[in-house]
């Protein structure tokens, strides 16, 4: 008897799990397949967008505002229309899991359909009469079912609806309700997202989205190279789904995938049967990376056959010019590549606006070294550019045209010429020679984000196992100069330090997965963006002719030099008390500006200044004891301006001397004295900064004149054969240079005092003068520098207004009401990090690249104020100078 009760319980028991299993099957996707079009591009389903309140994470990141969400969340504010009484239409719509699906309807719009559940009858008898004084209900029929037409009171189309099925399905369109209708009749199955998604049990998601991967193109910003994008998302299932938990994670907020099919693209098939590994390669990575793209797989030996199969089978241009230099020693290169990959899209500076570093695991280079040397030979028809040092790296110059594409594929485009260099135990291949030394520099200073909060754990953790990833810096990303125009969404930049997107390959599946990573320091809103008197420094009279704030770039620690009256020299590094110290004796007050830099090339920074007749370096070692350097410029005229430039053989940084009487002078090393540049020319007006050119066999400085004349100097000082180039117009500003992207070379760029922004290249030819828009007859145009020759902007002024123009002219922002000879300075900290100052009366205001004030309120300031940036805590220190006393300011940004 017993025993057959307990076969009866367990026979209940097993069909009852059949049961809730056959149920949950059943019961499939919560979304309204059967009434969505079959041209959808992206479903969501979700039963939060219409609640007041839909956060993530400590941040408090805003789901309703994410991309591709926020499109959804927006159309739900039509139903406001249907009733006076707020509360109404908030209690039909509390609790509901709501579809929302998106149409194209031109190339850069969507329509948006909602399916909305009628759970009540009195709801269904509101909607077939709905009640507002701002509307007109009409109605029409089609295919015998009443579409609901809402109107203004003048008549005009608001929003269409209709109730079908026990649901509510409205949209902007009527022509979209049409659509429903007919795409229910016919009942289509070939909808592919129905066929792939519908099945899903999601309702233990709290939002849900299935999309086509084509629907990522609207919303993500790829700044001005697509191509790379465009091949990386080939490698994502084309159909995609991805979910919110219902509860709310504290820290990252994820979106997580059940799969679908795995993409038949290259990289995809190389890797999908082989894991993915954890990131150990921070040390390797600049902070100036905006773009990081991954590849790697954990079994190499696995991967090394089947990429060398793949390789054999491959054939292109930039290959057969490779064999054609090196014949079969071209096989070192991929015979010894490892099984990670790594792009980096480098924030723009410097004239550089689409630099990219790639590296790629290497083993044996010693072996490699003399065929890259032969290859970097061969194909470069000038002597002198095929191989250069730097910092002790060796540096080749490949101009084979899209050679990475060549040994890794068409996922990495963008390399007219390729500059290799090899830091163990990647190749490091770069775009641009400069890139490639600032990485350099970089890796060599320890900017990389093994020293960043936010990026030295990053794809280390559990889920390390993709083997494909991508990591966006909002703030980098949306500031590139490409994504002006789009979308921009503020709440997710000022909350996320960055996007995570990866893609985990088991066998023909794949599993997409979005990751946001918010900031990890907030600022409490009583501090945030507020301007705060850190310090006041009792300073009666400054002698110096400038500010000398400085800051060590690598953690952001700034300071303060002064002298006093017999030319001792002071700092004050304690922001705190504002206590100062004696370092040493100068000759004379400062008179130029000063820098914080690595000059003596031993890695650690020193204090670069000049009186009118000395340039000074300071070296503070690790036990505090200050060495002082110093060379006197040979000329009997004051100094009048200290350039930092870069371009040292060593890899060090280099300094232009200018005095008054308009003579230039060279400071390399402190070990060797200042050499003056203009032997055999005078030059008149020099307009402020000269500018380095630092390209392999392309070294030089870029000289201009009031007049109009632009000199390119060699580097012992002779004019290069073709200049001066004399662009018949005044200016007021120094030409600099910039990467033709085409042919990846420098070109020299600049803009005349009436706007007309012209370019010039290294032959003395003037390749382009384009006229930038001029509102008023009396705006003028300059080129404003940033301190440091970091990165530079246009400026157009006229009367009492000032405009920021891009480097292509297009306006950022202008200024009004400013008082005549306002001071303008620009302040580049990175490309997310960009402010302009405006000294207007004995006031200055500090903006964003928007436009926007920082702070709220002035800073008092009888001179130019300084600037410098922590980027640790997000805090801006303005440094001025009223009412004899020097003070120190401070904004926190984020």
């Amino acid at each position: 008897m017993l025993r057959k009760k307990i076969y009866i319980i367990l026979l209940v028991s097993i069909i009852a799990l059949a049961g809730y299993f056959l149920f949950k099957w059943f019961r499939g996707s919560s979304a309204a397949w059967k009434h969505i079009p079959s041209n959808a591009v992206v479903v969501i389903t979700s039963e939060h967008l219409q609640d007041s309140l839909y956060t993530a994470t400590e941040a408090g990141i805003d789901v309703k505002k994410l991309p591709l969400i926020d499109f959804a969340s927006d159309n739900l504010s039509l139903l406001n229309l249907l009733s006076n009484n707020p509360k109404k239409v908030y209690d039909f719509l509390k609790g509901k899991t709501i579809t929302y699906s998106y149409h194209p309807r031109t190339s850069t719009e969507w329509g948006i359909l909602m399916y909305i559940p009628i759970e009540k009858d009195d709801e269904a008898k509101w909607l077939a009469a709905p009640q507002h004084t701002n509307i007109r209900a009409l109605h029409h029929t089609f295919q015998d079912y009443r579409i609901t037409d809402i109107n203004d009171t003048q008549s005009r189309p608001l929003f269409s609806y209709l109730v079908k099925d026990n649901f509510l399905i409205v949209s902007y369109f009527g022509d979209m309700i049409e659509d429903v209708i007919r795409s229910s009749s016919l009942n289509i199955q070939s909808f592919k997202l129905r066929s792939q998604f519908s099945k899903i049990e999601d309702s233990d998601y709290g939002t849900n989205i299935y999309l086509k991967s084509e629907a990522w193109r609207a919303i993500i910003p790829t700044g001005n190279d697509n191509g790379t994008y465009k091949e990386f998302a080939k490698n994502f299932p084309y159909l995609q789904d991805f979910h919110i938990d219902k509860t709310s994670e504290k820290n990252s907020l994820i979106l997580e995938s059940t799969g679908s099919d795995t993409p038949d693209y290259y990289l995809a098939n190389l890797l999908s049967d082989n894991p993915g590994a954890p990131f150990t390669g921070h040390k390797h990575i600049s902070q100036q990376t905006s773009y990081f793209y991954r590849f790697a797989a954990s079994d190499k030996e696995m991967f090394k056959k089947q990429f060398l199969k793949w390789h054999g089978k491959t054939k292109n241009e930039a290959w057969d010019k490779l064999n054609y230099y090196i014949g079969k020693e071209s096989s070192l290169l991929t015979g010894n590549f490892g099984s990670e990959l790594i792009l980096c899209q480098l924030e723009e500076n410097n004239s550089i606006s689409d630099g990219k570093i790639l590296l790629a695991e290497f083993s044996n280079y010693d072996k490699l070294r003399p065929v890259l040397q032969k290859l970097a030979r061969l194909s470069n028809q000038e002597a002198n550019v095929s191989v250069d040092k730097y910092q002790g790296y060796d540096i080749y110059a490949v101009p084979i045209p899209e050679l990475p594409v060549g040994l890794y594929g068409p996922m990495f485009t963008g390399f007219p010429v390729s500059y290799i260099t090899y830091v163990a135990p990647y190749l490091v291949i770069s775009n641009n020679s400069q890139v490639l030394q600032n990485y350099i520099v970089d890796y060599e200073n320890h900017i990389t984000w093994q020293q960043s909060p936010e990026y030295d754990s990053i794809l280390t953790g559990d889920k390390a196992d993709a083997q494909l990833s991508m990591i966006v810096n909002l703030r980098k990303a949306q500031s590139r100069s490409g994504n002006r125009g789009g979308k921009s969404y503020t709440d997710l930049t000022s909350k996320i330090e960055s996007v995570v997107i990866q893609c985990r390959y088991d066998g023909k599946d794949a599993f997409p997965e979005i990751t946001l990573v918010p900031k990890k320091r907030q600022t409490a809103k009583k501090v945030l963006n507020r301007t705060f008197l850190n310090i006041d420094i009792e300073w009666p009279l400054l002698y110096d002719k400038q500010l000398a704030a400085l800051q060590n770039p690598v953690d952001g620690s700034s300071e303060i030099l002064l002298t006093d009256e017999v030319s001792n020299l002071l700092r004050t590094n304690d922001l705190k008390t504002g206590k100062t110290e004696t370092i040493a004796k100068l000759n004379g007050p400062i008179s130029t500006s000063a820098y914080k830099v690595d000059f003596l090339n031993i890695g650690r920074e020193q204090r670069i200044f000049a009186t009118q007749s000395t340039v000074y370096a300071l070296d503070q070692d690790d036990s505090t004891r200050i060495t002082t350097f110093s060379e006197t410029v040979p000329s009997s005229t004051p100094v009048s301006a200290l350039y930092l430039i870069d371009g040292g053989y060593d890899g060090s940084n280099r300094f232009i001397i200018q005095n008054e009487a308009q003579e230039l002078f060279l400071w390399e090393s402190v070990s060797k004295p200042i050499k003056r540049l203009n032997r055999n020319n005078r030059f008149e007006n020099i307009q402020s900064p000269v500018v380095a050119l630092n390209q392999i066999g392309n070294r030089g400085f870029i000289v201009t004149q009031k007049n109009g004349k632009i000199f390119l100097l060699k580097e012992n000082g002779a004019v290069r054969s073709g200049f001066p180039v004399d662009i018949l117009t005044r200016t007021e500003s120094a030409f600099t240079w910039a990467q033709n992207l085409a042919s990846g070379q420098p070109e020299l760029v600049g803009v005349s005092v009436s706007g007309e922004l012209i370019r010039i290249n290294l032959d003395g030819k003037i390749t382009s003068r384009r006229q930038l828009l001029r509102p008023e007859p009396g705006s003028n145009f300059k080129t404003l520098f940033d301190r440091n020759s970091l990165d530079w902007i246009l400026v157009r002024s006229a009367f009492s207004k000032t405009a920021i123009l891009t480097k292509e002219g297009e306006e950022l922002f202008e200024i009004k009401d400013i008082l005549p000879n306002a001071d303008i300075q620009y302040h580049f900290f990175g490309v997310d990090n960009r402010f302009i100052t405006i000294r207007s009366g004995n006031y200055t205001t500090v903006f964003d690249m928007t436009g926007r004030r920082l702070g709220d309120k002035a800073i008092p300031s009888e001179m130019p104020v300084q600037l410098t940036y922590q980027p640790g805590y997000y805090k801006l220190l303005i440094f001025s100078k009223s009412e004899k006393k020097i003070q120190v300011w401070s904004i926190k940004l984020r």
